[in-house]
């Protein structure tokens, strides 16, 4: 299990009142879940990212963002400078390598990437 290895964050454009039914369907151990209505910003907004990071205390360098959508994450995280990024493309966003990110079709695709 990739929690095993990592710690596990989601950053979700989801309220307070909801995440937490989703968080319990996924699972899967989080180390942290962070909303949109905590940080009173919606994704793409870089407030989002910006909390996130500011209470993990780590900068962008320090964090692998996975996501399968480039407009609402893969993108302001390559704006934040965001070095490590993968992209899971599930066939609804058509590709834009320009961003930098690995790509993988599904999650089980993360972990050999990974070299787990």
């Amino acid at each position: 299990m990739l929690a095993d290895s990592l710690p596990l964050v989601i950053l979700s454009n989801a309220a307070d009142e909801q995440i937490h039914g989703n968080v319990d369907k996924l699972g899967a151990p989080f180390h942290s879940v962070f909303t949109a209505e905590q940080a009173q910003a919606y994704k793409p907004r870089l407030q989002a990212f910006e909390g996130m990071l500011d209470q993990l205390g780590c900068g962008p360098q320090d964090i692998l963002h996975v996501s399968s959508s480039l407009r609402y994450d893969l993108i302001p995280a390559h704006d934040l400078r965001v070095e490590n990024e993968v992209y899971v493309n599930r066939g609804y966003e058509q590709s834009t390598p320009y961003y930098g990110y690995h790509e993988v079709s599904d999650l089980a695709g993360l972990p050999p990437l990974l070299g787990l």
